[in-house]
């Protein structure tokens, strides 16, 4: 047995502690919610708003609707009628602002009490087949199944030789935790950044003196409430009973009086109260909020001992974007969450472990949820003796005490390692578990945590310190300024979140990836250029920024323009225009002379359809406008005029060609810029064909002669030979050569 543990062995001797009859866990219904009847819904922005923004949107959307609290990217708000509620959350999921819009619904604990007994023995933690149980200090031995435990004396033998010195954080989210407890005390997460009781938010996180976590049910730093009717004894407030967080906190973290799993290594809880009031009413919106804060703050694991069964698909989207393990509990209806889910046990998520109820007999317990596709494990639930509210100890059953039970083991496998991530202790957890035949059928992988065996695969335990990389590449599709980008990361923990912000930031500006605006599908499109810092984080914690400069399309769109004269006199203008970049928006020409903002709403559309030409006269000048999807504009004026051919010359005068050649008959027209039209006229259409172009094409053998003619009557002509090929290969065109013009 490990030295640290053998130093704290005596310390399992329970002290006798008062009558908490208040709290009567058991009974808790979704119906005892003060939120099933509520008018409160949960809007998720896509991008972090100020409360103001967020203010003036939603009145245009839904004015009638209170906004209660607000944080980033996160606001709660309150309806006037429950009715409206199925409208409103139409509208608002229409809205291209908005990510996820759900009414907020209750939560409940996933324990039970049981009064007048106290423990002297964690059978969790060592089963040799028998533990002591107590009825008034009267101690009676009771059997259990030897081995059903955690083995966790042998894992503190292991600990000894393994680099256990990182401090590791705890999240509760559950009631409040007794900080002052003897137990507790030394093991709860300060908040360096916040100077106490001076009534500022000295690190503008959103919350005022949060010095040890945070009362998200009261919106105050208090997170444990005494009764205070009792000077000798200052238990749990009956109207606000936080014992139930400071039981799973204990079984973590108790140095005195039980021994917490991960107490011999440097563990701190950080409380963060959701559930209170005279039921332990709680809400996903205020789960969330923690989960939030919980983030912000560097946690590195979260114990949820609680749950609902309505589904919220903020709450699963949170979850998932976090970088801490969750660790969750199946709930205590006896029901199968296959079939009758619990959130969030339910969902499927790579950095979550929802955990069952097993007892010292080493069967599900009865009351415990379970479910082969939606609950991982169990561990030990049942009579477990931890700390309570006035620096006593009582003990609780339930699923709630078997999830900090699996917080506690993976607590031990994050101290041994830097920069870890859940995934990866997760899957050494599973791969480690101590096989439990009677839970075979009932959950995912059939067994309990073996704290000693999980030790064992320390050299299983992934380190990711590479920071992930970002490529960033601007495209200019019509009107957008679009973002196309590429995060990897090469540690192996995966790409967490990506956020972005205008301006020059750092890394601690976004809050450990819970401030910025979010980014969906690698894609981002913005409505202006300019300087932008984009964040990216990692599941092991590691944090990039990217300053990026997105340079819009300034470039106006290339315009130019040719012109050629037809048989009846009129001319044909060709208008040649390209934009490599936002590409082409409007293309437009007009009779004169204009400036370019004289085809905001004048000019003729020139289409592709018409391939970018029109019909002109002699003697007029033309303006073309041309302007791109970013806003560039451009013109060209071109001046339409008959131009006679004053010499002509063709690239040949005499060619022999093969049946079945062809050949290009190509006339040089001087001056360059003359209007005449060429036409070709074959002496024997029989022998050659020549299209308008001066393609031929040999028909038959013969001689045949072509004349090229200007309208102004300039005449060349040229001679043609057609043989016959001798075999069928040499009937094959050979590759056409140009030729010197001749005269």
């Amino acid at each position: 047995m490990g030295i640290f543990f053998k130093q704290h062995l005596h310390k399992l001797i329970p002290a006798l502690f008062l009558l908490l009859s208040s709290l009567l866990l058991s009974g808790m219904t979704p119906k005892d919610s003060a939120f099933s009847d509520s008018c409160e819904l949960m809007i998720l922005w896509k991008d972090s708003i100020s409360r103001d923004e967020a203010l003036h949107r939603l009145s245009s959307l839904c004015p009638e609707l209170i906004v209660t609290d607000h944080l980033a990217d996160f606001s709660i708000c309150q309806s006037p009628s429950a009715k409206q509620l199925a409208g409103q959350l139409l509208v608002l999921n229409s809205d291209e602002a908005i990510r996820i819009a759900e009414p907020n619904h209750s939560t409940t604990l996933c324990g039970t009490m049981d009064t007048l007994s106290y423990f002297d023995a964690q059978w969790a933690l060592h089963n040799t087949g028998g533990y002591t149980y107590y009825i008034n200090q009267l101690p009676i031995h009771r059997s259990s199944v030897a081995d059903i435990d955690i083995n966790l004396p042998e894992a503190y033998e292991l600990l000894e030789a393994l680099p256990a010195t990182r401090t590791v954080t705890v999240a509760i989210i559950d009631t409040g935790v007794d900080i002052s407890h003897p137990a507790l005390k030394d093991h709860i997460r300060i908040n360096e950044k916040e100077i106490p009781g001076n009534g500022i938010d000295d690190d503008n996180n959103g919350y005022i003196d949060d010095v040890y976590g945070w009362d998200f049910y009261n919106k105050d730093n208090t997170v444990c409430h005494y009764d205070l009717s009792d000077p000798e004894f200052h238990g749990a407030d009956p109207d606000d009973n936080d014992t139930h967080g400071t039981h799973c906190a204990g079984i973590i973290a108790s140095s005195e009086g039980v021994f917490g799993v991960a107490a011999g290594v440097d563990i701190r809880i950080l409380p963060l109260k959701i559930h209170g009031g005279k039921k332990n009413s709680g809400s996903i919106a205020d789960a969330i909020r923690a989960i939030k804060y919980a983030q912000a703050a560097g946690a590195d694991i979260c114990n949820m001992s609680w749950g609902t069964t309505v589904y919220s698909e903020a709450l699963e989207a949170v979850m998932r974007e976090s970088d801490m393990l969750f660790v969750v509990a199946a709930g205590n209806s006896g029901n199968n969450n296959n079939s009758s889910p619990q959130y969030p046990a339910s969902y499927l998520l790579d950095n979550m472990i929802s955990v069952a109820n097993i007892t010292q007999s080493g069967t599900l317990a009865f009351d415990s949820n379970y479910g082969l596709s939606t609950v991982d494990i169990a561990a030990p639930g049942q009579d477990i003796y931890s700390t309570t509210v006035g620096g006593e100890y009582h003990y609780l059953s339930g699923t709630s005490m078997a999830a900090p039970v699996v917080s506690g083991v993976s607590a031990l496998l994050y101290a041994c390692g830097e920069s870890v991530y859940p995934q990866n202790v997760k899957e050494i957890l599973l791969q480690t578990l101590k096989p439990m035949e009677s839970l075979i059928g009932y959950v995912r992988y059939p067994g309990i945590p073996d704290a000693a065996q999980m030790l064992r695969a320390f050299d299983s335990l992934a380190s990711d310190s590479i920071p992930p990389t970002l490529r960033i590449e601007t495209q200019y599709p019509e009107s957008m300024l679009l973002l196309l980008l590429e995060p990897e990361d090469l540690g192996g923990s995966g790409i967490r979140t990506l956020r972005y912000a205008p301006g020059v930031l750092d890394t601690a500006y976004f809050c450990n990836g819970t401030a910025g605006q979010s980014i969906s599908d690698c894609r981002l499109s913005l409505s202006k250029a300019g300087t932008y810092t984009f964040y990216l984080s990692d599941y092991a914690g590691n944090e990039a920024v990217c300053v990026y400069n997105v340079q819009d399309d300034t470039i106006p769109p290339a315009l130019s323009a040719s012109y050629t004269e037809n048989p009846d006199g009129t001319f044909t203008v060709t208008v040649t225009a390209t934009d490599s970049e936002s590409g082409l928006k409007r293309l437009r020409y007009s009779e004169g002379t204009h400036p370019e903002h004289y085809f905001l709403a004048a000019g003729e559309d020139l289409l592709p359809e018409s391939h970018y030409s029109f019909l002109a006269t002699a003697d007029t000048t033309y303006t073309i406008y041309a302007a791109d999807y970013r806003g560039n504009k451009t013109t060209h004026t071109i001046t339409v005029s008959k131009t006679p051919a004053e010499r002509l010359y063709l690239n040949t005068s005499e060619r022999t060609l093969q049946t079945g050649e062809q050949f290009r008959l190509v006339p040089l027209v001087l001056p360059f810029h003359a209007t005449d039209t060429i036409s070709y006229t074959v002496s024997d259409e029989t022998l050659l064909s020549a299209a308008a172009d001066g393609r031929l094409t040999a028909l038959a053998p013969g001689t045949v002669s072509v004349s090229v003619t200007t309208s102004v009557g300039l005449t060349k002509m040229c001679v043609i030979h057609i043989t016959v090929p001798e075999t069928p290969e040499e009937a094959t065109a050979p590759p056409e050569t140009p030729e010197a013009y001749s005269d």
